[in-house]
């Protein structure tokens, strides 16, 4: 059945042929497409090539009525293991590319050539990204693996490693489209190759080793392709640049090259086109109330160096989760303006959806927002603002007007003891004359103080109001008029919490409702999880390996929790055999999903040794008991319990014990 749509739509879809002037070219510092300058949104979608075409074309076909002119997809998928999970088959074994013979499952590289012609038809232009530095799709460490690797990194310094990704990547530049007849090298739909999905080397902080690697890769492939352009598509992080910090002190580790990324030294390549950087600070351990500003110093950090290195920079992804106690609409207002009026060449949101089917569909018919960061070309404020922007980046037309919004909080949000208050003033005209928040019968006027980049602050105790809903106006005066906005929220000071759910491990069969969530430089044994009576009146037993080289090396396990989004307090127990001259520290935390909302990151941080000694049937254990509170937040149902291993050098077992979630009582 498959096959016969698929010969179908050979057919039916139209080839169009392209003149030279319709690769985009860099020239100036610029992006140009047919003679002239090339400013866009775009977005990002991870599904094109082991989704239907009904799914794929519900993507482009929402892309173009969006306005959206670029579309960044995933060019990989790598290891049998993560083929066969998509029944698509793309790089399942060293050498081997497509479908292996006699098997009755996709092609992955008919689906990127269907996606790539469609594309073409609308008018859209692709980034393909070459491999993942995460574990999604089998990425880096499926290479490292085949090739019996010890360590992440070991991608960018073993030789054999590095030939089997220039095969690839070879493979794919000189394919023949299906569709097209059009090899990759010659399509201009491709408007550029990315090297790799964010790419961290964390074993070299001074950034040498993926300058190094960088160097070669993107010289590889210049000497396949001159026509199209290549990129990075790391994130940015900045390597201890002088006078470069970041807003408020908050996330330093993407300046000080923790990371192993030099972005300045990765964009000075010659054979790097252009400079992309992402954005997401609520995964990189800023606060909720500086997300708008932190992003917007990043956003002009980033255009400032692009300008002087002479090269186009691209913000390709960015993203608040839905869930997050935020307004993202007024933080992507922000950063758009910022991208925009500061001369950045594009911004991409993550991520576009469309349509969904089977398992992959939500009420209304979408694609689900399984990371919180979905948007769908609806009549929701996200879509409206994208395609507000998308115009105004494609045709230079300003329709902007003098507004004001509240960041946090957002509207429905539950509030109590003192709550930072964000606004964003979004002065068009250059006539704005002051400011004013109302609750109750409180006036906010001189406790306002401006934090930088239009966004304006203060410090609200909500004790001095009562607890229940109350509304908040926020009022922006302009030379020639004031504007509004207003929220709903509840105060909930004299809350008092009941327990919700719980997990004690008494039995075997609670540890099926968990599973391995993943790692960061850290590994699961076989079997990763199984249930432990030894410990506690019965726990979970992850086997793991630290290996102590790094401050975080994670191990994750999730389960799903029908009240996790009313609850707010999170407490469960680590037990750690007592084993002599283990040092190091734990970093255990959580994260809230969809949305992949990070609580209690470094709220719990503690010595090895310092935990309470106890003994189970003559053995000895360190005992570490973790609580976090943190907001309610709406729409998760899922629990991630991350124990982070900081140069802790261990191989054994962990065991969570005790799992409690509390909610407000009725």
């Amino acid at each position: 059945m498959r096959k016969l749509v698929f010969s179908f739509l050979i057919v039916t879809l139209p080839i169009v042929l392209f003149a030279n002037s319709d690769f985009v070219k860099v020239e100036n510092g610029r992006f140009i497409l047919n003679g002239e300058e090339f400013r866009f949104v775009g977005s990002n979608n991870y599904y094109m090539h082991y989704k239907s075409n009904r799914m794929i074309d519900s993507v482009l076909e929402s892309a173009k009525a969006m306005g959206v002119k670029v579309l960044r997809i995933w060019g990989f998928l790598d290891g049998e293991s993560y083929c066969r999970d998509k029944n698509t088959y793309m790089h399942p074994a060293p050498g081997v590319f497509g479908l292996p013979e006699g098997m009755n499952a996709q092609n992955a590289f008919e689906r990127l050539d269907y996606t790539v012609a469609k594309a073409k038809e609308l008018g859209i232009k692709l980034i393909i990204v070459l491999v993942n530095n995460w574990d999604d799709f089998g990425g880096m460490n499926q290479y490292v693996r085949w090739f019996g690797g010890i360590h992440h990194d070991d991608f960018y310094r073993n030789e054999k490693i590095k030939e089997e990704y220039k095969k690839y990547v070879s493979f794919l530049i000189n394919r023949v489209n299906t569709y097209t007849g059009v090899p990759y090298r010659e399509e201009p739909t491709i408007m550029a190759w990315e090297l790799a999905n964010e790419p961290r080397c964390e074993t070299d902080k001074s950034g040498n080793t993926l300058v190094e690697w960088v160097e070669e890769m993107s010289a590889y492939i210049k000497s396949l392709d001159p026509n199209h352009l290549v990129a990075v598509g790391d994130e940015g992080f900045f390597n201890n640049y002088e006078g470069f910090r970041p807003y408020g002190g908050e996330a330093e580790w993407a300046y000080n090259g923790w990371s192993g990324v030099d972005w300045k030294r990765l964009l000075e390549i010659e054979t790097v086109n252009f400079g992309t950087f992402h954005l997401y600070p609520s995964h990189w351990g800023v606060s909720p109330e500086n997300y708008a500003q932190w992003g917007a110093k990043w956003i002009e950090d980033h255009i400032k160096i692009a300008k002087e290195v002479g090269k186009p920079v691209v913000l390709e992804e960015y993203g608040i989760p839905k869930s997050a106690p935020v307004n993202r609409v007024a933080i992507y207002k922000l950063w758009n303006d910022l991208v925009y009026n500061l001369g950045g060449n594009g911004a991409m949101f993550w991520m576009l959806a469309g349509i969904g089917e089977g398992w992959d569909r939500d009420e209304k018919g979408y694609y689900p927002d399984y990371g919180g960061f979905r948007i769908v070309n609806d009549e929701s404020e996200e879509a409206k603002l994208i395609r507000e922007y998308a115009k105004l980046f494609s045709t230079g037309e300003d329709t902007r007007e003098d507004t004001c919004m509240f960041i946090t909080p957002k509207d429905g949000q539950e509030i109590k003891k003192t709550v930072k208050v964000r606004m964003g003033v979004f002065d068009y005209s250059n006539t704005f004359e002051g400011i004013s928040v109302g609750v109750e019968n409180l006036l906010f006027e001189d406790e306002i103080k401006h934090l930088g980049y239009g966004v304006y602050g203060f410090e609200f105790d909500t004790t001095r109001i009562s607890d229940g809903e109350h509304e908040m106006f926020l009022e922006a005066h302009f030379r020639e008029e004031a504007v509004r906005d207003t929220i709903r929220v509840k105060v909930v000071n004299r809350a008092q919490y009941v327990l919700a759910e719980e997990v004690d491990f008494s039995i075997p069969e609670e540890v099926k409702n968990w599973w391995n969530s993943g790692t960061w430089q850290a590994e699961f044994k076989t079997p990763d999880i199984e249930w432990n009576g030894e410990v506690g009146n019965g726990a979970l037993q992850m086997n793991v390996v630290l290996p102590g080289k790094s401050d975080w090396e994670e191990v994750r396990v999730v389960r799903k929790f029908d009240q996790l989004s009313e609850c707010e307090i999170l407490e469960y127990d680590i037990y750690i055999p007592d084993v002599e001259g283990l040092t190091g520290r734990l970093r255990p935390y959580a994260v809230l999903n969809p949305g992949w909302v990070k609580i209690g990151l470094d709220m719990n941080n503690t010595s090895i040794d310092s935990g309470e000694l106890v003994s189970f049937d003559g053995k000895k254990y360190r005992k570490f008991h973790v609580r976090i509170e943190f907001d309610k937040t709406p729409g998760v149902n899922e629990l991630h319990i991350g124990v982070v291993g900081d140069h802790l050098e261990y191989d054994g077992p962990i065991f969570i014990d005790n799992v409690r979630l509390y909610k407000k009582s009725s």
